[in-house]
């Protein structure tokens, strides 16, 4: 069974390569998530604070993003109307929300019916707000990307999300940038100087390194880079340097594309294995066809040593 599913993707690869040969050269192209909106962490001011920065930023790029938003993060004693409205902030530049869970729960070793009732729970704020703009609520991001530790797992989960209507949003430049933004908060809070500069200084060659990467993986295995989907966070790290990962991305040939148009590429409707961890979909699709785990870029050594000293 395993054999006919390789040989079968091994086909269907071909057949996109062959695809993309017949293509016009084009520029690349990526569309750009953010999740644990509103944002990752800080009080409601630090929350305003960051989300203004991000949107202005978003805005004069002119690109178009799709938010996840963790619904747990906006019930707050007293401030419900006010996080809710960081959220309809998003909405009123022009961009579209997805579901992120309401808890942000990692823990797979929850029975699946209670990780359909947290998706149930991420929704009753977000559906109201897409509605009132005429919009379906449509997009759907697994917390950590943890999509199952089992195929049964993933495959009920599927059909729940199937049946609420959700796109799932895969990923594919996947990365550590989480770890580069919980120290570099840590870092601006204590007023560590040094540590902020090294972090702004590490982190777009971090990026662009990663980027890199995951270029090179989707020509190995599918014969031509597919449209690529990059996660990124709503926090302090990128309040202050995503311009800077805009520009690198530019400079690289990215377009900048909706979630939807690169989501319509052949390559997102491969067999994927199910996955424990964080993984891009690609290595997801290359281990459903049996083929070894790459390893990625890690972050920078010294973000990670502070990271696991508790400096988070």
């Amino acid at each position: 069974m395993r054999l006919l599913l390789a040989v079968a993707i091994g086909l269907l690869c071909t057949s996109l390569a062959h695809a993309g040969d017949e293509r016009e050269p084009a520029s690349r192209r990526m569309a750009i998530t953010v999740d644990d909106l509103p944002t990752q962490r800080g009080d409601l001011e630090k929350m305003r604070s960051i989300t203004a920065r991000l949107l202005e930023e978003i805005a004069e790029q002119e690109i178009p993003v799709v938010g996840f938003a963790n619904e747990g993060k906006l019930h707050r004693l007293g401030q419900l109307e006010e996080r809710t409205d960081l959220l309809r902030q998003w909405l009123d530049a022009g961009l579209e929300l997805g579901n992120h869970t309401y808890s942000h729960n990692c823990d797979l070793s929850v029975p699946v019916e209670d990780y359909q009732e947290d998706v149930i729970r991420g929704e009753t704020v977000l559906r109201r707000l897409m509605e009132e703009r005429g919009m379906p609520l449509r997009y759907f991001r697994h917390p950590c990307l943890y999509t199952g530790p089992t195929a049964e797992y993933k495959r009920e989960l599927d059909e729940f999300l199937e049946s609420r209507r959700y796109t799932v949003a895969a990923v594919t430049v996947d990365n550590s940038e989480w770890l580069l933004g919980a120290v570099y908060s840590k870092a601006k809070q204590k007023g560590d100087t040094a540590t902020v500069s090294r972090i702004r200084e590490a982190y777009v060659p971090y990026m662009e390194t990663t980027v890199e990467f995951f270029e090179d993986l989707s020509r190995e295995f599918l014969g031509y880079e597919l449209p690529q989907i990059l996660l990124l966070h709503a926090n302090e790290l990128n309040a202050d340097l995503l311009g800077d990962v805009i520009r690198m991305l530019k400079h690289r040939g990215y377009r900048f594309v909706t979630l939807e148009e690169a989501l319509g590429d052949p390559a997102y409707s491969l067999p994927e294995a199910p996955s424990k961890r964080g993984l891009s979909w690609i290595h997801r699709w290359r281990k459903a066809a049996g083929l070894e785990f790459r390893r990625e870029p890690d972050a920078p050594e010294f973000v990670v040593e502070l990271f696991e000293g508790g400096y988070r």
